[in-house]
């Protein structure tokens, strides 16, 4: 890649001094995009929002371990790179660390050049996140921006907000499982206690909205006991 690329990065790092460091490094090289969180909730909200081509990820992270942050990455977005930042060294914590889907391994403290380093032969390797496989053009369209899904005839449905962002959690990658407790944490992140029959809920009601203008009939399953899929292909726009 030429040095006028530009990658978008996430640094997950709930050490408030270590998270800002690593991020103004890396915008100071230029090179990179960086948005900067501390932590999984936090982090699963901004790849919602927008993908990356890469993330750097804190093992210890407050309420949820960075391992099955890491876990949830790969299964929702299998293009993104994964570079894990932990002081656990032992041979243990590297293999849970690339059994979770983990493209690098760094041991703290890293040399802030060997951080960047390590990212950039991830996303040079073309781990983008906007690689993903694409749908067929001729499938439905979600218009995230105005809450509306044009069927491949024109049919046009008004959706809630709530519907509308499980349409994209769910489209992203195409036919990949959502876990349950990971949608629960995206819809309701101020109140995520006890949500299930909500979601439950927002399922059936969107169900019935994908019948009324010709999706198939299982085009959004349940996997019970785990989480949700979109076997429908679906366009974002």
């Amino acid at each position: 890649m030429e040095n006028a690329t530009v990658w978008d990065v996430i640094v997950c790092e709930d050490f408030t001094d270590l998270r800002e460091a690593m991020a103004d490094y890396l915008r100071e090289s230029g090179q990179w995009q960086v948005r900067a969180v501390g932590d999984g909730q936090a982090l699963r909200q901004t790849l919602v929002d927008r993908g990356a081509d890469v993330l750097l990820l804190d093992v210890g992270l407050p309420h949820e371990s960075g391992i099955e942050i890491a876990r949830w990455a790969k299964a929702a977005y299998p293009a993104l790179g994964i570079v894990m930042l932990s002081g656990r060294t032992s041979p243990s914590d590297r293999l849970a660390g690339w059994r979770a889907g983990t493209d690098g391994y760094l041991s703290k403290p890293a040399q802030m050049e060997e951080v960047e380093l390590a990212l950039k032969a991830i996303v040079m390797r073309g781990r983008s996140a906007r690689a993903l496989s694409k749908p067929a053009q001729n499938a439905p369209v979600l218009l995230v921006q105005q809450d509306v899904l044009v069927s491949t005839d024109g049919a046009r449905c008004r959706l809630a907000p709530r519907e509308t962002m499980l349409l994209q959690v769910l489209a992203m990658p195409h036919g990949s499982l959502v876990l349950q407790d990971t949608l629960v944490g995206l819809l309701w992140p101020d109140d995520s206690e006890n949500q299930e029959n909500a979601l439950f809920s927002l399922v059936r009601r969107l169900r019935r909205k994908l019948d009324g203008i010709g999706f198939p009939a299982d085009a959004l399953t349940v996997v019970r006991g785990r989480g949700y899929k979109l076997r429908a292909p679906l366009r974002l726009g």
